[in-house]
């Protein structure tokens, strides 16, 4: 509101007064000493919030058969009911008032504010592998997969960060630069034409690690892809076809926590990071080959190198690889 409660409130009774003053007043009867005539007298408007009588108008109300004067309180008991209608009208705005929520206005901005950006839960990018200067360059965010070029396609299901290292075979392919993914991350690398080689997360001591083997452009245009534990496992890993529709390698199950003490990797400070090496030197660990043949089919990841069978194949040129650190 913008007049005080107060004054509004004096405002309407001293409205009411002066209709008061300007009604017509009962005229003193003809016998007897004359009075004076009834009127009204206020209080200070800032203290007084009803209208009292004089007392001439008190010593009138004790006569009786005055007509007149009867009509005149029957008026200023209209009065004092218009005043009480007001007060309690006052009375629900400031009620009203006091009860509404004070909505704090925001402070002035003291800067050009920058848009806002939404940020996705997982972050697709892709990368390409054509030469050691650009291996590492990202290409796009948002390009889906070409089919007619070579492609892996990375996603981290875990929820730690994973970075990736490749190697390639010694046949002119170029080495991709590291690729790093935090937890539920997507990236693709694209690789040339015939490129052949391995990947492998960076988790532990580098000592162990499970392998993700891919050659594209092999035989009859076919990609062949395999999941290997023969140097032990660091991370949970499987690969097939980007689109579905063909055959998986490795897995995702956790080989690591329910595995015998005596075959678990771990670092120099003794934290468990995976999984021994199958095999070294041409030499086979009984106890962890034992333990991977348990978990992993002879057609689903080698575990020694006799187990030709899991070497994948198919027409596509996109694959995915999924991973948990």
């Amino acid at each position: 509101m913008n007049m005080s409660v107060g004054s509004l409130l004096n405002r309407v009774l001293l409205n009411i007064g002066e209709e008061a003053l300007n009604m017509p007043r009962p005229q003193p009867e003809a016998q007897g000493s004359q009075k004076n005539s009834p009127g009204i007298s206020f209080g200070s408007p800032a203290t007084s919030h009803f209208p009292e009588l004089s007392k001439n108008v008190q010593d009138s109300a004790s006569g009786s058969g005055n007509a007149s004067f009867n009509q005149f309180m029957q008026q200023i008991g209209r009065l004092l009911q218009t005043a009480l209608s007001a007060i309690d009208a006052l009375a629900q705005q400031v009620n009203k008032a006091h009860s509404s929520p004070v909505t704090q206005m925001p402070a002035a901005a003291t800067g050009t504010p920058s848009p806002a950006t939404a940020q996705p839960t997982a972050t697709e990018t892709s990368v390409t592998a054509a030469s050691p200067a650009n291996s590492s360059q990202a290409v796009s965010s948002t390009t889906g997969l070409d089919p007619a070029k070579n492609s892996l396609t990375f996603e981290n299901k875990g929820d730690k960060p994973l970075t990736l290292t490749f190697t390639p075979n010694a046949d002119g392919s170029a080495k991709p630069g590291d690729l790093t993914l935090q937890p539920g991350e997507t990236k693709t690398q694209n690789f040339d034409a015939n490129w052949s080689g391995n990947f492998r997360s960076t988790a532990g001591d580098g000592a162990n690690a499970t392998l993700g083997e891919v050659k594209f452009d092999g035989s009859s245009g076919q990609t062949y892809y395999d999941v290997s534990y023969i140097e032990g496992n660091n991370a949970a890993m499987t690969i097939g076809p980007a689109k579905g529709g063909g055959r998986v390698s490795g897995t995702l199950d956790d080989l690591v926590s329910n595995a015998p003490d005596s075959i678990k990797a771990k670092d120099e400070n003794g934290n468990v990071y995976g999984l021994k090496k199958s095999t070294t030197a041409n030499q086979q660990n009984a106890a962890v080959v034992d333990y991977y043949r348990q978990h992993v089919a002879a057609d689903k990841g080698y575990v020694i190198p006799s187990d030709d069978a899991s070497t994948l194949g198919s027409s596509t040129k996109n694959l995915k690889v999924e991973l948990k650190g």
